[in-house]
């Protein structure tokens, strides 16, 4: 049987990543992107458009989720895993951040998990089946200067995860997390365009990870999938760190 997946943010990065893989497993994706353009360049990437679906989405609205997972149960009638990886990255210390700003990433990389995951939960509860898989980060467990929002919204996002786990386990319903290291994303790059450069930032961050390298989009795209297959059956609750050993290190090497 096709499944249906819903990928969140899947416009680029990780979300892409993702996108791509279940396409390649003949599952039928639901690209969810606030981005229509990024979107649809998502989809042209797939070997058969027609098998899968774009909606545009604001993740942390409640009226726009509903409307996509209506939208999706229409033209599937199913949902089976749901991939919570819409995320952004605010990099200031608490004293700064405005009340907008702290309520705009909650919402977006914590909020969104619960109205996505609220939203496709009748549905997985009925079929007596589903994986639920949240991107959480390293950020969740260890921090770093002037990440105060980030930090919290992805902190939350372990604990949500271990409680969706322990409520719908019993209920045929698995939900995992993934703690992606430092992955060469969009989002990264904007967030270390200064000093020496892009490329710069990125060759250093290849050389104080434990690993040797920085991840790329697939590598997590990978995990994310096996999560959600039967090979992780017995997987529940669980945040797998696919962070090249990162927070395995006590301090970074002095090159």
């Amino acid at each position: 049987m096709t499944r249906v997946v819903i990928v969140t943010g899947a416009g680029s990065g990780i979300g892409q990543a993702t996108a791509l893989r279940f396409a390649t497993q003949q599952d039928a994706v639901v690209i969810t992107d606030i981005n229509e353009s990024a979107a649809r360049a998502t989809l042209a990437q797939t070997a058969d458009p027609s098998a899968h679906m774009v909606h545009i989405c604001d993740v942390s609205n409640e009226h726009s989720v509903q409307m996509m997972v209506a939208a999706v149960l229409d033209r599937y009638g199913r949902v089976d895993v749901l991939v919570n990886n819409a995320g952004i990255l605010l990099s200031k210390p608490l004293h700064l951040t405005s009340w907008v700003e702290w309520q705009r990433v909650l919402n977006t990389n914590l909020g969104s998990i619960f109205l996505c995951s609220a939203a496709v939960l009748p549905t997985m509860l009925a079929q007596h089946a589903g994986a639920i898989i949240n991107l959480a980060s390293p950020h969740s467990f260890a921090t770093t200067s002037n990440i105060a929002a980030y930090a919290a919204s992805k902190g939350g996002v372990v604990s949500l995860t271990r409680q969706m786990a322990m409520d719908y386990g019993r209920l045929g319903i698995r939900t995992n997390c993934v703690v992606p290291g430092a992955i060469d994303t969009a989002m990264l790059r904007s967030d270390i365009a200064h000093g020496d450069g892009v490329e710069a930032s990125l060759a250093g961050w290849a050389r104080v990870q434990p690993i040797g390298r920085v991840g790329q989009p697939d590598d997590i795209a990978q995990v994310i999938c096996w999560l959600a297959s039967d090979a992780a059956g017995f997987v529940l609750g669980a945040a797998i760190h696919a962070d090249g050993g990162m927070l395995a290190q006590l301090t970074p090497p002095t090159e």
